[in-house]
């Protein structure tokens, strides 16, 4: 099958999570289901997204995309989050915030962490026990794909071709893939070490910024209590890449 360029997965593809406040069930009705995936496509093309996979949980939903401008997916995350959290909180006579965080997302930059993440959003049913096997689930875009319903342009970007896909995407469902140093789970950690880093060393996160030693104790920290990337350290710290390349050197 012929490759996807490097340069896209340096850019454009992107494993997105979204998930409830205090992993409140905010997608428990099928309604509820059904609102967001319509909010998803009625924005998707206004933001030139392309959607490859997704899946919508009763807590959380994953999307895989693909943009060539990584402002357009903050532009249509902040979008399609808005109008649904205003719809949730009508629909539930509730005030407040109605996701834990606008959203997380991680950058894919090879083949094969793209053909697995699609699986493991697709599995995310079957690892909650919800249902046996992929296709029972609704709502996801697995069904998509087995009924030929993607469109040609996506399935050329994911396997080169839109002809003899099926065989494919069946075999790479056929393995599991877990994304530890991802799952929702790693923010409360990254967040309470920190909470921690700050409160020992009496100094508040942009004061350890400004110090090249302590910044550099604190980065390790997270590394090695979290099992986080150095790449998405720098992103939750907002730090840039040369002064992270240079911390670490």
């Amino acid at each position: 099958m012929p490759r996807v360029p490097r340069s896209s997965f340096e850019t454009s593809f992107f494993h997105i999570i979204v998930q409830g406040l205090n992993k409140e069930k905010i997608f428990r009705k099928s309604i509820y289901m059904k609102k967001y995936l319509q909010l998803i496509n009625e924005n998707k093309e206004k933001h030139n997204i392309k959607i490859i996979a997704y899946c919508i949980m009763s807590n959380h939903a994953h999307l895989l995309i693909y943009t060539e401008k990584i402002e357009e997916m903050s532009r249509f995350m902040k979008r399609i989050n808005s109008i649904y959290g205003n719809y949730y909180n009508y629909m539930e006579n509730r005030v407040g915030f109605v996701f834990r965080n606008r959203f997380v997302s991680e950058p894919i930059y090879t083949e094969e962490y793209l053909l697995n993440c699609i699986s493991y959003i697709h599995n995310n049913p079957v690892e909650a026990k919800i249902v046996y096997n992929c296709s029972e689930y609704k709502y996801s875009s697995y069904n998509e794909y087995i009924q030929g319903k993607i469109k040609e342009e996506i399935l050329s970007l994911v396997f080169g071709s839109s002809k003899n896909y099926l065989e494919q995407f069946k075999s790479v469902h056929k393995n599991k893939y877990s994304f530890k140093d991802f799952i929702m789970e790693d923010i409360d950690s990254y967040d309470e070490i920190i909470k921690k880093f700050q409160n020992k060393n009496n100094k508040t996160l942009e004061e350890i910024k400004k110090d090249r030693k302590l910044l550099r104790e604190c980065i390790i920290e997270i590394k090695e209590k979290t099992g986080l990337s150095y790449y998405k350290i720098s992103i939750k710290m907002k730090i840039g890449k040369h002064k992270m390349y240079n911390l670490l050197s």
